[in-house]
């Protein structure tokens, strides 16, 4: 059977969401057709990049897990290279003083490899895997731009098998050059939405590819019932997600309208939720739970600014459950506004000003939770997104 590799910094089970859930969920869908390899590093933490889980192979589902140690994690001098960038780079993303940044700010590419392999994790043993064994297979496919594991991976193999999976958003990272000239190297880009392309063409130029997407659940769970109206936030709970703002929003509005509602997270708690009569923290969740509490909530919440794709937001609007997102994210607007399934915001005022409409409106509300599974149901099916992967794969 002809062999395709997947790359990407970590994967374990238990991680959910995220360029790791999208690795194993194109590898599901390339297994029916391939034999397919996740290439992987030990490291399971993405703050330090620790060899924690063995070394060598694990077969889960007909797929198999190449994992290799760590050599390079992250250490307080990646951090003093990270304030630097985003002070060299705060200009440029928020579109301030664009051509003298782009004449000063960039770094060498010399330093911005440097950033990029001491971010973590820099493998050297999975590198000498690609360069040793990356003609054995068809193609190989890069999951998400940022790591040295795709930066430095596309060196090891040839141009024309290596397919890019970018999960790219508009952040300072992103204007790094050294990127943009990767981009250009391999093969094709797989994109995930329309407005994750035009991300792209803005930072890095035309590039060759087509839009893939992921494949979201449609099935249906019954609500889970928390006895009051509430909330829900699902993903990684830090202030790169935007959790920080929605709790001070949350908490003002609690404060100022005295509503019966609440808010509840589930996810990885980065950020340290305060203690607060109305925010419920349930810590990582079954399936099952973590679909029954999206079907059962008011609203579906997405205060991230950096998406995508954001999975979560589509599996809430799957289970018929209008949502409130961030605006800053041209993904999560572009969501709601080809689907019609909620509103956006961009500040407390907004934000406020949308809940209490929504919540004031109990047939809107129905309304466009039946768009929302309407949208997902026809544009994110698995045998769709198969289709083009395959596509994809043997045009390698």
């Amino acid at each position: 059977m002809t062999k395709v590799a997947i790359v990407v910094q970590r994967y374990h089970a238990s991680i959910a969401g995220g360029s790791e859930a999208l690795a194993w969920q194109y590898a599901v869908l390339l297994g029916k057709e391939y034999d397919v390899d996740i290439l992987t590093t030990t490291a399971i933490d993405y703050v330090t990049w620790d060899n924690v889980l063995p070394p060598g192979l694990e077969k889960r589902q007909g797929v198999t897990i190449h994992r290799f140690p760590v050599t390079i994690g992250r250490s307080p001098y990646w951090h003093q290279l990270h304030e630097r960038l985003k002070q060299d780079y705060h200009d440029l993303i928020n579109g301030a003083g664009r051509t003298m940044h782009a004449r000063r700010g960039y770094w060498s590419t010399g330093l911005q490899e440097e950033w990029i392999r001491h971010q973590g994790p820099y493998s050297e043993s999975l590198l000498q895997f690609l360069q040793a064994q990356g003609e054995e297979y068809k193609a190989i496919i890069f999951v998400t731009y940022l790591y040295p594991t795709t930066y430095f991976g596309t060196f090891y193999v040839r141009s024309s098998q290596t397919l890019l999976v970018p999960t790219l958003h508009n952040e300072p990272t992103a204007y790094l050059n050294a990127y943009k000239y990767m981009a250009q190297r391999v093969r094709s880009i797989l994109w995930l939405t329309h407005a994750e392309r035009e991300v792209g063409r803005h930072l890095w130029g035309e590039l060759p590819g087509r839009v893939v997407a992921l494949p979201v659940s449609t099935e249906l769970f019954p609500p889970l019932a928390l006895g009051s109206p509430y909330l829900l936030y699902c993903g990684r709970i830090d202030p790169g997600k935007g959790t920080d703002q929605l709790i001070d929003f949350f908490m003002q509005f609690k404060q100022r309208a005295h509503a019966n509602l609440r808010l509840v997270c589930i996810g990885d708690d980065k950020l340290g939720l305060p203690t607060y009569p109305d925010i419920e923290y349930r810590g990582f969740v079954e399936p099952h739970e973590k679909f029954a509490l999206m079907a059962g909530a008011t609203l579906f919440v997405m205060p991230s600014p950096f998406e995508s794709f954001s999975l979560a937001t589509l599996e809430a609007m799957a289970q018929r459950t209008p949502v409130l997102v961030n605006s800053a994210s041209a993904v999560l607007a572009e969501h709601v506004r080809q689907s019609g399934a909620g509103r956006t915001y961009r500040d407390y005022a907004s934000f406020a000003a949308a809940l209490e409409a929504l919540l004031a409106d109990p047939a809107a509300l129905s309304e466009m939770g039946a768009r929302g599974r309407e949208y997902v149901v026809s544009h994110y099916t698995p045998e769709r997104v198969r289709e083009s992967l395959i596509e994809a794969v043997e045009a390698c």
